[in-house]
């Protein structure tokens, strides 16, 4: 076996199998906080257990975000410029609520006849079609329209929106050349959404573009590079979440049928369903923190500059929260899981993605169909999102 010195959170290998969460077991028992070389940066520490996850995203004096919150030193997520995702409170607060009141409960909550809307559409087209790719088809394509209308993007340009968000999500080979191709991606989303600004400022409409552009921060507007890290932020994280949360969805209930049989049993139970696919998938696996000064961690010392990654998918199978965490209990409650984060940078659009599943599995059973896995999921090669590439499956009237 291994030693659990030499386990190495940078071989993406367990995370393409699936079978990271074996390498995370044995971390949490026996080195909650675990040292991993990098081959090209500096190394970082893993934080594995619940509670150390929590207390790391909350401690932001000891715990920065201002050096990046992606483990590689390199990052495709901004310009450089200081930006929502590289700020600690309290210049956070007043930067994410910009952003934020636009996709808090009660706004998102008008779109659900439009989010049905564009679900029945997807189910229509595919049902009794025989087998297809959930992912390219579905999963990808209902996040994918909310975000855009969200963001005021045609419908036309979505697929380009697409393809950058993929590109930007992860170094997969299916997708990337290697880190270059996030770079351009990134060029090409602020080159977009600039055009997209100046047709706004000549005629706003009531979208996050506008919105953002007409937006002022202690009476300035938002610097360039405020704005184009917000477009980066809601376009990735609008589209990885809820996609990967629904193909792993499907899966999870696929190995394990009689959590649908409960659904389609009590479709009421969606709500807390959603949460417990939340807590199995773990759509972002981790986010890294920077030390600020020498700190204990257990028995470890992380000295000040050194970069701490938690690892959201770790604490959410950790048996010290959650009572057999290792079975997916479609009605588990309480399920106070880490799934979309933790504290002030918690995930922006985790109300949409929550609405977006909760609608997408109700109307799956309301309607009656069947979601029938016809073969293997492809999963993506990445240590930063939980992703599933291709899902076969086919679509059925009950």
């Amino acid at each position: 076996m291994t030693s659990v010195d030499d386990l190495d959170l940078m071989s993406l290998h367990p995370f393409e199998l699936g079978r990271d969460e074996e390498v995370f077991a044995r971390l949490r028992d026996e080195r909650p906080v675990h040292w991993n070389d990098e081959p090209d940066g500096r190394g970082f520490w893993s934080v594995t257990r619940y509670d150390d996850v929590k207390r790391v995203a909350a401690d932001h004096a000891t715990f920065t975000v201002t050096e990046g919150t992606q483990i590689a030193d390199r990052r495709a997520e901004g310009s450089g410029a200081r930006s929502i995702h590289h700020v600690d409170p309290p210049d956070h607060g007043p930067l994410r609520k910009l952003a934020a009141s636009e996709v808090r409960a009660a706004k998102v909550k008008k779109l659900e006849p439009d989010i049905t809307q564009v679900i029945d559409d997807l189910l229509d087209e595919h049902v009794g079609t025989g087998e297809f790719d959930l992912v390219q088809k579905i999963s990808a394509q209902l996040p994918l329209v909310m975000i855009g209308r969200l963001l005021g993007a045609p419908l036309e340009d979505c697929p380009h929106l697409l393809r950058w968000t993929n590109q930007m999500a992860s170094e997969d080979p299916d997708y990337s050349e290697g880190p270059e191709t996030a770079v351009r991606a990134r060029d090409e989303v602020f080159t977009y959404f600039r055009a997209l600004e100046e047709q706004r400022r000549a005629c706003p409409a009531d979208d996050l573009v506008s919105a953002l552009t007409a937006a002022e921060l202690d009476g300035v507007p938002l610097s360039r590079g405020y704005l184009d890290a917000y477009y980066l932020i809601l376009m990735v994280a609008g589209n990885e979440t809820t996609r990967n949360l629904l193909s792993g969805g499907v899966l999870a209930l696929h190995e394990n049928p009689a959590a649908w049989d409960h659904l389609r049993a009590h479709p009421a139970a969606v709500r807390v369903g959603v949460e417990e696919m939340v807590r199995w998938v773990s759509p972002v696996l981790s986010m890294r923190r920077t030390a600020t000064r020498d700190v204990e961690l257990h028995d470890r010392t992380v000295r000040a500059g050194e970069k701490v990654v938690m690892w959201f998918c770790s604490a959410n199978r950790d048996p010290r929260a959650f009572e057999r965490p290792e079975e997916f209990r479609i009605d588990r409650h309480p399920n106070e899981h880490l799934g979309f984060g933790w504290g002030e940078h918690a995930c922006l659009g985790a109300n949409l993605a929550r609405l977006e599943a909760r609608l997408f599995f109700t109307r799956l059973v309301e309607r009656g169909l069947r979601l029938e896995v016809t073969g293997d999921a492809r999963r993506l090669r990445s240590n930063f999102f939980r992703g599933i590439k291709t899902l076969p499956v086919r679509l059925e009237q009950a």
